[in-house]
């Protein structure tokens, strides 16, 4: 099977290369069958030759020379197929019929030539041209058949036999060949669409694009979006919503259009086209007064049977959609459908991600500076007991406490505002900003660090020194809430164009498996967040733990070249 991008001028290309080594083929096989015949002729002296070898020597050099020299042009000028096909068609059929005068004595049927030709023009243009490539053959044909040696001109049946064999061949594989030209057609429209979405960031703007791309393509006066009801329909939170239609239509399209509902085009998963909604009883005839619609069109938009909504094509005015606007159409729904669901899932996930880095704030919030305040609160109200009691001595030492913590305090939510600052760091501050990391992680752990920090001092890409400050910052955080280490030690670096970060504990270790899954399912995703964290930039991380053996944690997130 080909690798690569799907592409119709490939696809024809690849066409006319196999008929070209047919081609190529029939020609040998003509060629030896014409030699044959004349080498077992009897001798001039008996009765005269049938074919001299002259015309045998032209034709097969005709023959050969034109198939070959197709051969080279298909394989050698692509780029040209298109006046080669040209010029092939006109230049074949006289080749052909000349083939065909020049044997006519010798009876062999070198006319079914003219099927080879016929299906040629056929698979080339599709009906329309299959008709002149017929008509050229026959009239070709006739004029050997009338012109010739007795072999065709007294055998009218077998004349018109051959003609509307070639008229039955040439309509089949005219229908055949212009469906599938249609269909390649669409199929490489729709592939070009999607790489289009693809390089779309939110599900809104995907839909936007891809209604506004399908009005085009289908010539279509309105298009619309009408999302399954497991999204939302307001235009707050998360999830898919209504585009292109307003609330009237949404509501139509909800509850009273019939088989055209969407949860009906969902769950029966098939298209729907009509170009007689007002004589359309599949059609509710109260709704056809109200949007005075003359045509329309629906395709259902599933993902692994799951339904994610459905679009629509609608017309007021007489252009009609026909069966070859539904089948792209339905091609749009099929691609378009995967590409807005993994817009979704990111966007939960980015959403995931938000939350659970709230919820760390919130518990830094709680475990830090809530705590300090608490005993602000609690040195204050003994302040006023001793004031009140004249015990002034110790009124000042208690003042005394108060301003350690309140400067301490202060010193924190400095520390946790540059932080947050750093969320997005400066991509050549990464090594100053894990350092304060460690710092801070080993004080509130009591462990001694070993730290190596093999960091280059040129920037790198912002979003892989954020994604490395934020590995490093949990990874330090769970070795100082959770490791009691005595030793832990710390290694970063770019190794084989990517950014690996290394914490290393002597600690008490734990069951990776089982403590994972107990977090996560108590909401404390903190591991599984570093894990896709690093996925989400094309990295790997691994972790190793047993109880009593420490723990070792590894995140690799490769590197992109810097652009200059």
């Amino acid at each position: 099977m080909r690798a690569g991008v799907y592409s119709l001028a490939l696809e024809r290309l690849y066409a006319e290369r196999q008929q070209a080594v047919i081609r190529l083929l029939l020609a040998v096989t003509t060629s030896v069958v014409l030699a044959k015949f004349y080498f077992d002729q009897p001798p001039i002296t008996e009765e005269p030759l049938k074919i001299t070898a002259h015309q045998v020597v032209v034709v097969i050099c005709l023959l050969m020379g034109y198939s070959l020299v197709m051969c080279a042009l298909v394989y050698w000028k692509p780029g040209q197929l298109r006046i080669i096909n040209a010029v092939s068609s006109f230049v074949e059929v006289l080749l052909i019929t000349y083939l065909v005068y020049a044997t006519a004595a010798t009876g062999i049927p070198f006319h079914l030539w003219y099927i080879f030709y016929v299906v040629t023009v056929a698979t080339r243009y599709g009906w329309q041209y299959s008709v002149f490539a017929l008509s050229g053959s026959i009239v070709c044909f006739t004029i050997v058949a009338c012109s010739a040696p007795a072999t065709y001109g007294t055998n009218v049946p077998a004349v018109l036999g051959f003609t509307g064999f070639l008229l039955i061949l040439a309509f089949l594989f005219g229908r055949i060949s212009e469906k599938q030209l249609s269909y390649q057609s669409s199929l490489a429209v729709v592939n070009e669409l999607r790489g289009e979405l693809a390089g779309l960031a939110s599900a809104r703007e995907i839909i936007e694009h891809l209604l506004m791309r399908t009005q085009q393509l289908l010539n279509a006066e309105r298009v619309f979006f009408l999302p399954a009801k497991r999204y939302a329909e307001t235009g707050e939170g998360e999830g898919l919503f209504p585009c292109g239609a307003d609330p009237a239509v949404i509501a139509t399209f909800r509850d009273d259009a019939g088989i055209w509902n969407v949860d009906e085009i969902l769950r029966e998963q098939r298209p729907l086209y009509s170009n007689r909604l007002g004589k359309d009883d599949t059609f509710p005839a109260r709704v056809r007064e109200r949007l005075a619609l003359r045509n329309l069109a629906a395709a259902p938009m599933m993902v692994r049977a799951v339904p994610v909504g459905v679009v629509y094509a609608a017309n007021r005015r007489d252009r009609p959609l026909n069966n070859s606007d539904l089948q792209l159409l339905d091609l749009i729904a099929t691609q378009a459908a995967p590409v807005i669901e993994n817009a979704l899932l990111w966007e939960r996930l980015r959403e995931a991600a938000a939350s659970e880095e709230r919820l760390r704030i919130a518990r830094d919030l709680h475990d830090n500076f809530l705590q300090n305040l608490t005993a602000i609160q609690f040195y204050l109200e003994r302040c006023k007991l001793l004031i009140s009691k004249g015990s002034f001595d110790r009124t000042a030492e208690l003042v005394e406490r108060i301003h350690q913590v309140a400067t301490r305090s202060l010193a924190e939510v400095r520390a946790y505002l540059s932080e947050l600052r750093l969320m997005g760091p400066e991509p050549g501050r990464l090594k100053q900003a894990i350092e304060r990391l460690v710092k801070d992680a080993a004080e509130r752990g009591g462990f001694q660090v070993d730290l190596d920090l093999a960091l280059p001092e040129e920037p790198m890409p912002s979003e892989v020194a954020l994604a490395g400050f934020q590995i490093a910052r949990e990874l330090l955080n769970n070795a100082a809430a959770h490791s009691q280490a005595n030793r832990v030690a710390v290694r970063a670096s770019i190794t084989d164009g990517s950014l690996v970060i290394e914490v290393a504990d002597d600690g008490i270790g734990f069951d990776v498996a089982r403590v994972r899954a107990e977090k996560a399912s108590e909401g404390h995703l903190g591991l599984v967040g570093v894990e896709e964290r690093a996925r989400q930039y094309g990295g790997v991380f691994i972790l190793e733990s047993q109880p009593g053996a420490g723990t070792k944690a590894i995140a690799r997130i490769p590197v992109p070249a810097v652009q200059q």
